[in-house]
């Protein structure tokens, strides 16, 4: 018996000793694939020792061999350790300075255009260009304007003053307002009409005589007339507050009356098909 247990023992000796001599490369292959990381945040691998067998142990040894072979492959070569610091769930570090500064840093406010400066008027003017005279930009701080000098045959025209008083001495062929606010004119006649358009808060006297006083587009306006003015024709369309002032004829004294144009009529169709048109009764 104790020959034959030394010739078994003999026999496994030799396979013994192979596996020895494969597990000592095996175990040198791994420590040189765990030479390169060097990173500090990655953690070492599981140890080897836990995996090498027991000298005696034959089965041990080849379960040992098995789970080298497979670390060996390269499949997990190229993994590291994921530290707590690295997952985002857990991220707690400090937020870096440029995106604390992006999301702390208000909003630029919207810039508007700068206020528009108020527009400056030019100063008034008064010149005659031909048979014409032009008389603009006026205001109550130039006080009263007088146009010396105007022909019979000469037009006059009026516009863009504010506030203003304009005497005009000599009798003209015509009168042009236009675009005034709160204009006082004041002149001799004319030979055709005086006409006011786009203009508001406008008095108008006439000393002598005008055929036709023209307005068009007009709110609040007041005709001076004379006795001889009672003759005048006074034409309105899209104009409002409107009246007129003359000698009272049945006054002897002349006193001053003054009646509204009227802005309100009734229109009706004849029995010959045209249009019959009566002031309304709030002007009788």
């Amino acid at each position: 018996n104790r020959e034959a247990m030394a010739d078994a023992v003999a026999a496994i000796m030799p396979v013994l000793e192979s596996l020895s001599a494969r597990l000592e490369s095996i175990e040198a292959k791994l420590g040189a694939a765990k030479a390169p990381e060097a990173e500090p945040a990655a953690a070492a691998p599981a140890p080897a020792a836990s995996a090498a067998p027991v000298a005696g142990d034959a089965r041990g040894a080849l379960f040992a061999q098995l789970g080298s072979i497979d670390q060996s492959s390269g499949r997990t070569a190229g993994l590291r350790h994921v530290t707590k610091d690295m997952k985002s769930g857990g991220a707690t570090g400090p937020v870096p300075a440029a995106a604390a500064a992006s999301s702390a840093a208000p909003k630029p406010k919207p810039k508007f255009g700068a206020a528009a400066k108020p527009k400056t008027k030019p100063p008034g003017t008064c010149e005659k260009r031909g048979m014409r005279w032009t008389v603009q930009n006026y205001t109550k701080a130039d006080g009263v304007i007088t146009v010396e000098g105007v022909a019979i045959r000469e037009e006059v025209f009026i516009a863009d003053c504010d506030d203003a008083t304009i005497v005009i001495p000599d009798k003209c062929k015509a009168i042009a307002v236009d675009g005034c606010k709160k204009l006082a004119l004041v002149f001799e006649g004319a030979v055709s009409s005086c006409e006011i358009v786009n203009c508001k808060r406008v008095k108008m006297q006439c000393k002598n005589f005008v055929p036709t006083v023209s307005i068009d587009k007009t709110d609040g306006i007041i005709v001076y007339l004379s006795e001889e003015g009672r003759k005048t024709q006074i034409v309105s369309s899209k104009s409002s507050e409107m009246n007129a002032s003359f000698p009272n004829p049945t006054d002897p004294d002349g006193d001053m009356i003054e009646v509204p144009i009227p802005e309100q009529f009734i229109s009706t169709i004849t029995p010959e098909g045209k249009i019959h048109i009566e002031v309304s009764d709030l002007y009788a």
